[in-house]
């Protein structure tokens, strides 16, 4: 029961984070039924020299509010830390539920190949591994949670509006992002700063969870970049710093706002149901 409980805690934790990173919008689509962040990736003189005399500070308030509207997303980054590197890759969708993560990095002996591949579809949860001879996959539900708790909007939202609390934020120029102009905005956060704001830029909720993970990090401060495009909408956040653990950088590209994402289950054939699981592991114990 050790094993199976150890690799369902860990395995419902990171799938929450996921799922929940998708919850806080609700509207569906860009304003006017174009997709955001359709811009081009060309120097246009006039779009670029509107993106360079962005006000920080409104941009990016309104660039948080605009994309915490969006009803689904895919994002692809990046992240460095204490436990290595790694590639990641994500759609996310808020109404109803679905969430696809994949994520490349260091192997260990619960990715022994270094690839982590999780689906989200309302209650259930469905991970790459053979916990059960022959399943490619298994699934674990998460019937009954009240995910509405959450006290955070999505990583680029708690990112991008924490940035416009920032007392140096600035406007560092203009730079392509994902194949769109994007002004690039840039400034260090202090926690103890972030902990005493009582602006509007950033909700009360993204605030305390954005310092309690901070503090349960050991991260001081931060220094975040955000590219916002001539639409303005997120193309791109950036998160560095130095925790109790050592030093940090994650980046994310964010785009297909609005988009279909085709989020599907696992085929059932391939799939080791909870009891399944539960009876392998309980095997493997005798």
């Amino acid at each position: 029961m050790k094993a199976i409980r150890k690799s369902v805690v860990a395995a419902t934790g990171m799938a929450l984070a996921l799922s929940l990173a998708a919850c806080g919008g609700g509207s569906g689509g860009a304003d006017g039924g174009k997709p955001a962040g359709s811009g081009g990736g060309k120097s246009d003189n006039g779009a670029d020299k509107a993106l360079k005399a962005a006000d920080p500070a409104a941009t990016l308030k309104a660039a948080a509010a605009k994309g915490a509207k969006q009803n689904t997303f895919r994002t692809k980054g990046t992240r460095k830390d204490q436990d290595g590197e790694y590639v990641s890759e994500g759609a996310f969708q808020v109404k109803p539920d679905a969430s696809e993560m994949k994520d490349v990095g260091p192997k260990t002996a619960e990715t022994p190949d270094g690839v982590s591949h999780m689906i989200t579809i309302n209650d259930k949860m469905y991970f790459n591994g053979e916990k059960v001879p022959g399943k490619k996959w298994w699934t674990f539900s998460i019937e009954g949670a009240d995910k509405s708790k959450d006290p955070s909007s999505e990583l680029f939202v708690r990112l991008t509006s924490a940035l416009a609390t920032s007392k140096d934020v600035k406007n560092t120029g203009v730079e392509t992002v994902g194949g769109r102009r994007a002004a690039r905005f840039q400034g260090t956060v202090v926690a103890s700063e972030l902990a005493a704001y009582k602006g509007d830029a950033m909700q009360e909720k993204d605030r305390d969870f954005t310092v309690k993970q901070w503090k349960q990090e050991g991260v001081e401060k931060a220094v975040l970049t955000v590219w916002v495009d001539k639409d303005g909408v997120v193309a791109k956040t950036e998160e560095s710093g130095k925790g109790s653990k050592g030093e940090y950088r994650r980046t994310d590209e964010y785009r297909d706002w609005g988009a279909d994402l085709g989020i599907k289950p696992p085929p059932a054939a391939e799939t080791a149901t909870e009891k399944e699981v539960l009876e392998a592991e309980m095997k493997k114990q005798k």
